[in-house]
């Protein structure tokens, strides 16, 4: 998907190869009769494909005229796309729906690629007639909700009852929270449904990730696919014979993450018995969990030891960890900090306290009167403070967990008692609750298979937490009590997964809860598969 320039770029406009399109229209339109619709036609990919298809099935071009319409906002494309032979209409969708669809008229076959527009450069005018529309049909869209929801979520509400949909969506729909509505929405509305899904980017200048969308009604009820390709040349190949080899999977009509549904039904069954297995341990039993210090500017505050000399701030600082790559362990000690700091590390963070000016040191104030030649006072996050140069702090960390994971995600003891920036979550242990305990039976496959299910990935390959969604994991606990945390941080510096990993398994899953080999190994292709898709995507980014 190549973005356009300048204006069209803005917009959200982008081109859909050609082989693309072919490939829904082909799915999608079954008879010369047919009526379509392209609610977002371009410059007319889609258009050109659906004529096509539609002559080739037999239509006569006064059919294809009266049965294919399309939406254009862009006079100059619209132009372009009228060339194929549909009725064309240059309006905003939005509008059109309201006036002319919406409860009025229905379509056998709805397909396209909606634009890809965040909320805040989404037109105020199109964005409140979408919104309403959404409204009206149920939907609660957001501040984050992006173009593309709306366009197919109302799509699907213009369908007749037999109707297919299928159009080029953003794979955002399987894991962003602002999706989780459609999710379910989409799993009730359709009998069947088929996502395209591929190991490499198709569009690598956006680094969006796109699945095709093929939903269906009328078909008694068949479930959810998943169809995983290479890439779009194997999409040329195999055709529509692809669709025929994913194993349908039941759905469960929930607002849940659809990432599972790469699993087979086997794996799937699994890790929903685990999933509801009283005897593993509820993160929320365990810990509370919130973002790390927001300082507003980290340039200003957080500083090495060179900078501290420099600026004689050696007793206006506390130590802090600044970067998910200063913690090689399972525990941050004084030893790895003294480390850190002596390689010239980020970690100390400068805190005079919440004292007025005139009572601060000599060098503070110095310091904060650079800060503000540098104008960092006038940072947002600075600048609605009392005193700007004063972060506030809650309470101190026990231990952090990693908020952007590349391999795995992992919880490191805080022996250091140091404070942590957001680039990191902070963990406070629950009374009762061994620490030490906790970060050791975090490392295990059921834990990391879970957690491919639970965080988020985009185009980079990294797996992303919010808080929310750590809340969310789950520790097999019993016979934690057993783990080396010494020998497995050992492991964790040395980058000797494997090993941490048989060890805590025959510990946690194979004794603890009494799991086959078997199961064991099914576990670890779960997060295998799951980490491994997401990882190729990283490594293709890399190779650019």
């Amino acid at each position: 998907m190549k973005p356009m320039e300048g204006y069209n770029k803005l917009r959200g406009g982008y081109y859909t190869p050609d082989k693309i399109s072919e490939f829904i229209a082909a799915w999608a339109i079954r008879s010369p009769e047919d009526s379509v619709l392209e609610p977002s036609c371009g410059d007319g990919s889609f258009l050109s494909a659906i004529t096509r298809r539609l002559g080739a099935l037999g239509a006569t071009a006064d059919q294809i005229r009266e049965n294919v319409t399309g939406i254009e906002l862009d006079g100059g494309e619209a132009g372009k796309s009228a060339q194929y032979g549909a009725t064309v209409i240059c309006e905003d969708f939005f509008t059109y729906y309201e006036e002319t669809i919406d409860e009025k008229k229905q379509f056998d076959v709805i397909v396209g690629n909606p634009p890809f527009i965040r909320y805040q450069n989404f037109t105020e005018k199109y964005r409140k007639t979408a919104f309403s529309l959404m409204n009206k049909h149920g939907f609660h869209p957001n501040r984050l909700t992006n173009i593309w929801l709306p366009f197919l979520v109302l799509s699907c509400k213009a369908l007749n009852p037999g109707g297919r949909v299928g159009m080029v969506i953003p794979a955002e729909l399987f894991q962003v929270n602002y999706a989780a509505e459609a999710r379910q929405f989409l799993s009730i509305f359709f009998d069947e449904l088929t996502l395209v899904t591929f190991k490499r980017l198709l569009f690598e200048d956006i680094q969006q990730e796109v699945v095709l969308l093929l939903g269906e009604r009328g078909r008694g009820r068949q479930g959810i696919k998943v169809v995983e390709l290479h890439g779009l040349d194997d999409l040329v190949e195999q055709g529509q014979s692809c669709l025929e080899k994913a194993e349908a999977k039941p759905s469960d009509h929930s607002t849940d993450k659809w990432v599972k549904y790469y699993l087979s039904n086997e794996e799937l069954d699994l890790l929903q018995r685990l999933n509801n297995d009283a005897r593993i341990t509820n993160a929320t039993d365990l810990y509370e969990i919130n973002v790390g210090l927001v300082s507003g500017e980290n340039d200003f505050f957080v500083i090495n030891q060179e900078a501290v000399a420099e600026s004689h701030l050696q007793d206006s600082v506390l130590p802090i960890i600044s970067r998910s790559e200063q913690l090689k362990g399972v525990q941050l000690t004084d030893e790895d900090y003294s480390n850190l700091v002596s390689f010239g590390k980020r970690v100390f963070f400068f805190a005079p306290g919440n004292v007025d000016v005139k009572d601060l040191t000599e060098e503070q104030r110095r310091y904060i009167q650079w800060g503000e030649d540098e104008e960092f006072h006038k940072n947002y996050k600075c600048r609605i403070r009392t005193k700007w140069y004063h972060v506030p702090q809650t309470w101190r960390a026990d231990a952090f967990l990693i908020r952007q994971a590349h391999l795995y995600p992992r919880m490191i003891l805080n022996v250091k008692h140091a404070l942590v920036t957001d680039t990191l979550h902070k963990v406070r242990f629950l009374d009762g609750v061994q620490g030490p305990s906790v970060a050791a039976a975090f490392l295990n496959t059921y834990t990391f298979a879970l957690s491919e299910t639970i965080g988020r990935s985009y185009g980079g390959g990294v797996l992303t937490f919010e808080p929310s969604e750590m809340r969310k994991m789950r520790i097999p606990m019993r016979m934690a009590e057993r783990l080396d945390l010494q020998k497995m941080d050992l492991w964790q510096r040395n980058g000797e997964i494997e090993k941490i990993l048989a060890y805590s398994d025959a510990i946690l899953l194979r004794e603890g809860l009494a799991l086959s080999e078997y199961e064991i190994g099914l576990l670890h292709g779960i997060w295998n598969k799951m980490s491994g898709r997401r990882m190729t995507r990283k490594n293709q980014k890399n190779q650019k």
